[in-house]
Protein backbone atom coordinates (compact mmCIF):
# COMPACT_ATOMS: atom_id res chain seq x y z
CA UNK A 1 0.00 0.00 0.00
CA UNK A 2 1.49 3.52 -1.18
CA UNK A 3 2.47 5.87 2.15
CA UNK A 4 1.01 9.48 2.95
CA UNK A 5 4.30 10.92 1.73
CA UNK A 6 4.69 8.27 -1.75
CA UNK A 7 1.23 9.65 -2.14
CA UNK A 8 1.60 13.41 -1.67
CA UNK A 9 4.88 13.45 -3.99
CA UNK A 10 2.72 12.51 -7.18
CA UNK A 11 0.12 15.35 -6.25
CA UNK A 12 0.07 18.01 -9.12
CA UNK A 13 -0.79 21.07 -7.20
CA UNK A 14 2.27 19.87 -4.33
CA UNK A 15 4.41 18.94 -7.45
CA UNK A 16 3.88 22.68 -9.32
CA UNK A 17 4.77 24.43 -5.69
CA UNK A 18 7.64 22.52 -5.22
CA UNK A 19 8.51 23.97 -8.97
CA UNK A 20 7.75 27.61 -8.09
CA UNK A 21 11.23 29.02 -6.90
CA UNK A 22 13.14 27.25 -10.16
CA UNK A 23 10.88 28.39 -12.69
CA UNK A 24 10.39 32.01 -11.11
CA UNK A 25 14.51 32.15 -10.49
CA UNK A 26 14.72 31.01 -14.64
CA UNK A 27 11.79 33.18 -16.13
CA UNK A 28 13.35 36.23 -14.25
CA UNK A 29 17.06 35.17 -15.28
CA UNK A 30 15.22 34.73 -18.66
CA UNK A 31 13.17 37.84 -18.82
CA UNK A 32 16.86 40.11 -18.12
CA UNK A 33 19.18 38.75 -20.79
CA UNK A 34 16.88 37.72 -23.79
CA UNK A 35 17.53 39.84 -26.67
CA UNK A 36 14.11 41.97 -25.61
CA UNK A 37 15.57 43.41 -22.54
CA UNK A 38 18.01 46.85 -22.50
CA UNK A 39 18.42 45.80 -26.29
CA UNK A 40 19.97 49.30 -27.09
CA UNK A 41 22.72 49.45 -24.23
CA UNK A 42 24.10 45.57 -24.89
CA UNK A 43 26.18 44.80 -28.12
CA UNK A 44 25.21 41.21 -28.05
CA UNK A 45 21.13 42.19 -27.69
CA UNK A 46 22.02 44.89 -30.26
CA UNK A 47 23.60 42.36 -32.70
CA UNK A 48 20.52 39.52 -32.58
CA UNK A 49 18.35 42.14 -33.76
CA UNK A 50 20.62 42.69 -36.98
CA UNK A 51 21.05 38.80 -37.33
CA UNK A 52 17.13 38.09 -37.38
CA UNK A 53 16.55 41.40 -40.04
CA UNK A 54 19.41 39.71 -41.50
CA UNK A 55 17.92 36.33 -41.83
CA UNK A 56 14.64 37.73 -42.75
CA UNK A 57 15.63 39.92 -45.69
CA UNK A 58 17.88 36.94 -46.54
CA UNK A 59 15.47 34.26 -46.60
CA UNK A 60 13.25 36.84 -49.02
CA UNK A 61 15.84 36.67 -51.37
CA UNK A 62 15.48 32.40 -51.68
CA UNK A 63 11.90 32.54 -52.94
CA UNK A 64 10.82 31.80 -56.27
CA UNK A 65 8.53 34.47 -56.76
CA UNK A 66 9.81 37.69 -55.17
CA UNK A 67 7.95 40.88 -54.70
CA UNK A 68 8.74 43.29 -56.56
CA UNK A 69 9.70 46.45 -53.72
CA UNK A 70 9.95 43.42 -50.78
CA UNK A 71 11.23 43.96 -47.90
CA UNK A 72 12.30 48.13 -47.91
CA UNK A 73 11.54 48.63 -44.55
CA UNK A 74 13.39 46.00 -43.10
CA UNK A 75 16.32 46.67 -44.98
CA UNK A 76 15.78 50.81 -43.33
CA UNK A 77 15.65 49.05 -40.06
CA UNK A 78 18.47 46.77 -40.61
CA UNK A 79 20.59 50.00 -41.80
CA UNK A 80 19.11 52.03 -38.68
CA UNK A 81 20.79 49.38 -36.03
CA UNK A 82 23.90 48.64 -38.02
CA UNK A 83 25.25 52.33 -37.85
CA UNK A 84 23.79 52.36 -34.25
CA UNK A 85 25.93 49.59 -32.99
CA UNK A 86 29.09 50.75 -34.92
CA UNK A 87 28.50 54.29 -33.27
CA UNK A 88 28.19 52.58 -29.93
CA UNK A 89 30.85 50.02 -30.03
CA UNK A 90 32.63 49.98 -33.24
CA UNK A 91 33.31 48.18 -36.34
CA UNK A 92 32.32 43.83 -36.09
CA UNK A 93 32.89 41.32 -38.57
CA UNK A 94 30.14 39.92 -38.02
CA UNK A 95 28.36 42.95 -39.57
CA UNK A 96 30.11 41.93 -42.97
CA UNK A 97 27.05 39.71 -43.80
CA UNK A 98 24.30 42.36 -42.98
CA UNK A 99 26.11 45.03 -44.62
CA UNK A 100 26.51 42.55 -47.56
CA UNK A 101 22.48 41.30 -47.76
CA UNK A 102 22.06 45.16 -47.95
CA UNK A 103 24.17 45.69 -51.17
CA UNK A 104 22.48 42.35 -52.98
CA UNK A 105 18.79 43.92 -51.74
CA UNK A 106 19.86 47.20 -53.48
CA UNK A 107 21.44 45.56 -56.46
CA UNK A 108 17.98 43.36 -56.60
CA UNK A 109 16.16 46.34 -56.70
CA UNK A 110 17.75 48.82 -58.36
CA UNK A 111 17.62 45.45 -61.47
CA UNK A 112 14.09 45.98 -60.75
CA UNK A 113 13.62 49.62 -61.89
CA UNK A 114 12.99 50.44 -58.11
CA UNK A 115 12.64 53.62 -57.35
CA UNK A 116 12.48 54.48 -53.65
CA UNK A 117 14.04 57.51 -51.52
CA UNK A 118 14.69 54.97 -48.57
CA UNK A 119 16.81 52.68 -51.11
CA UNK A 120 18.91 55.89 -52.15
CA UNK A 121 19.30 56.80 -48.51
CA UNK A 122 20.59 53.20 -47.39
CA UNK A 123 22.85 53.11 -50.41
CA UNK A 124 24.56 56.23 -48.67
CA UNK A 125 24.42 55.68 -45.36
CA UNK A 126 26.39 51.93 -46.10
CA UNK A 127 28.74 53.70 -48.55
CA UNK A 128 29.45 55.84 -45.89
CA UNK A 129 30.17 53.73 -42.96
CA UNK A 130 32.60 51.77 -45.35
CA UNK A 131 34.51 54.43 -45.61
CA UNK A 132 35.37 55.24 -42.05
CA UNK A 133 36.07 51.59 -41.39
CA UNK A 134 38.56 51.36 -44.96
CA UNK A 135 36.55 48.41 -45.96
CA UNK A 136 35.27 47.71 -49.69
CA UNK A 137 32.73 45.63 -50.59
CA UNK A 138 35.82 43.46 -52.18
CA UNK A 139 36.42 42.60 -48.23
CA UNK A 140 32.71 41.18 -47.47
CA UNK A 141 31.90 37.56 -47.38
CA UNK A 142 29.13 36.95 -50.17
CA UNK A 143 25.49 37.10 -48.78
CA UNK A 144 22.29 36.81 -49.98
CA UNK A 145 21.52 33.14 -51.89
CA UNK A 146 23.18 30.59 -53.68
CA UNK A 147 21.56 28.30 -56.52
CA UNK A 148 22.05 24.33 -55.95
CA UNK A 149 20.80 21.34 -58.31
CA UNK A 150 19.01 18.37 -57.30
CA UNK A 151 22.42 16.74 -58.69
CA UNK A 152 24.86 18.19 -56.44
CA UNK A 153 22.41 17.78 -53.49
CA UNK A 154 21.84 13.74 -54.42
CA UNK A 155 25.77 13.50 -54.27
CA UNK A 156 25.40 13.81 -50.53
CA UNK A 157 24.12 10.53 -49.84
CA UNK A 158 27.81 9.16 -50.65
CA UNK A 159 29.42 12.07 -48.80
CA UNK A 160 31.26 11.54 -45.92
CA UNK A 161 29.75 13.21 -42.70
CA UNK A 162 32.16 16.78 -43.06
CA UNK A 163 30.64 16.76 -46.32
CA UNK A 164 27.47 16.20 -45.74
CA UNK A 165 27.42 18.90 -42.38
CA UNK A 166 29.06 21.77 -44.96
CA UNK A 167 26.80 21.14 -48.01
CA UNK A 168 23.62 20.50 -46.29
CA UNK A 169 21.19 23.86 -46.89
CA UNK A 170 17.28 24.31 -46.31
CA UNK A 171 15.13 24.45 -48.78
CA UNK A 172 12.17 26.44 -49.64
CA UNK A 173 11.64 24.99 -52.85
CA UNK A 174 10.73 21.36 -53.51
CA UNK A 175 9.93 19.03 -56.51
CA UNK A 176 6.52 18.23 -56.99
CA UNK A 177 7.05 14.57 -56.83
CA UNK A 178 5.70 12.89 -53.43
CA UNK A 179 7.73 11.93 -50.90
CA UNK A 180 8.16 7.94 -50.50
CA UNK A 181 7.03 6.61 -47.22
CA UNK A 182 10.19 3.92 -47.40
CA UNK A 183 12.23 6.50 -48.03
CA UNK A 184 10.85 8.66 -44.60
CA UNK A 185 10.51 5.39 -42.55
CA UNK A 186 14.40 4.78 -43.81
CA UNK A 187 15.56 8.45 -42.40
CA UNK A 188 13.58 8.10 -39.45
CA UNK A 189 15.27 4.54 -38.53
CA UNK A 190 18.52 5.94 -39.06
CA UNK A 191 17.61 9.15 -36.60
CA UNK A 192 16.77 6.90 -34.12
CA UNK A 193 19.62 6.16 -32.70
CA UNK A 194 20.09 9.83 -31.78
CA UNK A 195 21.22 9.90 -27.60
CA UNK A 196 19.05 10.66 -25.38
CA UNK A 197 18.67 11.38 -21.13
CA UNK A 198 18.89 7.64 -19.75
CA UNK A 199 18.01 6.31 -23.77
CA UNK A 200 14.78 7.37 -22.74
CA UNK A 201 13.89 8.07 -25.97
CA UNK A 202 10.99 10.15 -25.47
CA UNK A 203 10.65 12.10 -29.11
CA UNK A 204 7.47 11.74 -31.25
CA UNK A 205 6.88 12.47 -34.52
CA UNK A 206 4.07 13.07 -36.52
CA UNK A 207 3.90 12.87 -40.35
CA UNK A 208 1.12 15.25 -41.63
CA UNK A 209 0.06 15.52 -45.48
CA UNK A 210 -1.86 17.00 -47.87
CA UNK A 211 -4.41 19.60 -46.08
CA UNK A 212 -3.47 18.48 -42.61
CA UNK A 213 0.23 19.26 -43.76
CA UNK A 214 -1.11 22.21 -45.06
CA UNK A 215 -2.93 23.36 -41.71
CA UNK A 216 0.31 22.64 -39.97
CA UNK A 217 2.84 24.46 -41.63
CA UNK A 218 -0.36 27.66 -41.63
CA UNK A 219 -0.76 27.08 -37.85
CA UNK A 220 3.51 27.57 -37.48
CA UNK A 221 3.30 30.72 -39.81
CA UNK A 222 7.40 30.21 -40.87
CA UNK A 223 6.50 28.89 -44.35
CA UNK A 224 3.66 31.26 -45.74
CA UNK A 225 5.36 31.50 -48.90
CA UNK A 226 5.92 28.10 -49.80
CA UNK A 227 4.04 25.95 -47.99
CA UNK A 228 1.90 24.70 -50.71
CA UNK A 229 5.43 23.34 -52.34
CA UNK A 230 5.83 21.23 -49.02
CA UNK A 231 5.04 17.24 -49.35
CA UNK A 232 4.77 16.32 -45.89
CA UNK A 233 5.61 18.13 -42.28
CA UNK A 234 6.79 16.53 -39.84
CA UNK A 235 6.17 17.34 -36.32
CA UNK A 236 8.40 16.07 -33.28
CA UNK A 237 7.54 16.71 -29.62
CA UNK A 238 8.52 15.59 -26.56
CA UNK A 239 6.69 13.19 -24.24
CA UNK A 240 6.81 14.87 -20.73
CA UNK A 241 5.26 11.70 -18.94
CA UNK A 242 9.16 10.49 -19.31
CA UNK A 243 11.14 13.08 -17.15
CA UNK A 244 10.83 14.57 -13.96
CA UNK A 245 10.38 18.29 -12.00
CA UNK A 246 14.14 19.16 -12.44
CA UNK A 247 14.34 18.41 -16.09
CA UNK A 248 11.80 20.77 -17.82
CA UNK A 249 14.35 21.42 -20.77
CA UNK A 250 15.52 18.10 -21.40
CA UNK A 251 12.32 17.14 -23.67
CA UNK A 252 13.71 20.28 -26.04
CA UNK A 253 16.75 19.22 -26.05
CA UNK A 254 15.87 15.19 -26.54
CA UNK A 255 13.63 16.33 -29.81
CA UNK A 256 16.37 18.69 -31.16
CA UNK A 257 19.08 16.07 -31.00
CA UNK A 258 16.36 13.83 -32.90
CA UNK A 259 15.63 16.46 -35.37
CA UNK A 260 19.25 17.32 -36.27
CA UNK A 261 19.59 13.66 -37.34
CA UNK A 262 16.59 13.08 -39.21
CA UNK A 263 17.63 16.31 -41.02
CA UNK A 264 20.65 14.59 -42.29
CA UNK A 265 19.43 11.21 -42.44
CA UNK A 266 16.67 13.17 -44.83
CA UNK A 267 19.39 14.61 -46.61
CA UNK A 268 21.39 11.09 -47.47
CA UNK A 269 18.03 9.46 -48.54
CA UNK A 270 17.75 12.46 -51.30
CA UNK A 271 14.94 14.03 -49.42
CA UNK A 272 15.31 18.48 -49.07
CA UNK A 273 14.33 19.84 -45.88
CA UNK A 274 13.97 22.72 -43.56
CA UNK A 275 13.21 22.81 -40.09
CA UNK A 276 10.86 25.43 -38.25
CA UNK A 277 10.69 26.27 -35.02
CA UNK A 278 7.95 25.46 -32.54
CA UNK A 279 8.94 28.72 -30.15
CA UNK A 280 6.01 30.39 -30.63
CA UNK A 281 3.28 32.28 -28.86
CA UNK A 282 1.06 30.24 -26.52
CA UNK A 283 -1.95 30.88 -28.94
CA UNK A 284 0.02 29.16 -32.10
CA UNK A 285 0.87 25.58 -29.37
CA UNK A 286 -2.51 26.02 -28.12
CA UNK A 287 -4.14 25.78 -32.31
CA UNK A 288 -1.34 22.75 -32.64
CA UNK A 289 -2.88 21.23 -29.65
CA UNK A 290 -6.66 21.10 -30.93
CA UNK A 291 -6.19 21.17 -34.63
CA UNK A 292 -3.73 18.61 -34.90
CA UNK A 293 -4.64 16.46 -32.34
CA UNK A 294 -1.46 16.58 -30.11
CA UNK A 295 -1.55 14.36 -27.35
CA UNK A 296 -1.55 16.82 -23.85
CA UNK A 297 1.49 14.90 -22.84
CA UNK A 298 3.39 16.02 -25.39
CA UNK A 299 5.23 19.38 -25.96
CA UNK A 300 5.69 20.54 -29.59
CA UNK A 301 9.49 21.27 -30.24
CA UNK A 302 10.33 21.43 -33.68
CA UNK A 303 8.36 21.01 -37.28
CA UNK A 304 10.28 19.98 -40.93
CA UNK A 305 8.73 20.74 -43.84
CA UNK A 306 10.11 18.02 -46.33
CA UNK A 307 10.10 17.50 -49.98
CA UNK A 308 12.51 15.60 -53.19
CA UNK A 309 15.19 17.71 -54.00
CA UNK A 310 13.48 20.29 -56.74
CA UNK A 311 15.90 20.15 -60.40
CA UNK A 312 17.20 23.74 -59.46
CA UNK A 313 16.79 26.17 -56.08
CA UNK A 314 17.81 29.31 -54.85
CA UNK A 315 18.65 28.71 -50.92
CA UNK A 316 19.66 31.16 -48.46
CA UNK A 317 23.84 31.28 -47.91
CA UNK A 318 23.60 31.28 -44.32
CA UNK A 319 27.07 32.29 -43.45
CA UNK A 320 28.63 30.29 -40.36
CA UNK A 321 30.44 32.15 -37.67
CA UNK A 322 34.74 31.51 -37.29
CA UNK A 323 34.53 28.28 -34.51
CA UNK A 324 36.74 31.71 -32.70
CA UNK A 325 33.50 33.28 -31.99
CA UNK A 326 31.68 30.99 -29.99
CA UNK A 327 34.40 28.91 -28.36
CA UNK A 328 36.06 29.07 -24.78
CA UNK A 329 39.00 26.93 -24.12
CA UNK A 330 39.22 26.86 -20.41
Amino acid sequence: MMGLKNKLSEMRCLIFIKMIPDMINEYWKFAGETARCNMSKNSDKLLTEILMLTHALEKGLSIKEKKRGFGISKMERLCTYIILYVDKYGYNNQLDVPISVLHVMIDFHESCNVSDKILVTIKSKINELLTKTDKGLKDFCKAGYIEKTSKEMLELKEATFEVLCNQRFSFRHFSDKPVAIDDLLRALDIARKSPSACNRQAYRVHVFEKEKKNRMLLIQGGANSFYQEVDKAILITGNLNRYYTTETHLPYVDASLFGMSLIYALTTNGIASIPLTMGRARSVIKACYKQMEIPKNEVPVLLIAIGYFPQKAQLSMSHRNNINSFTTLH
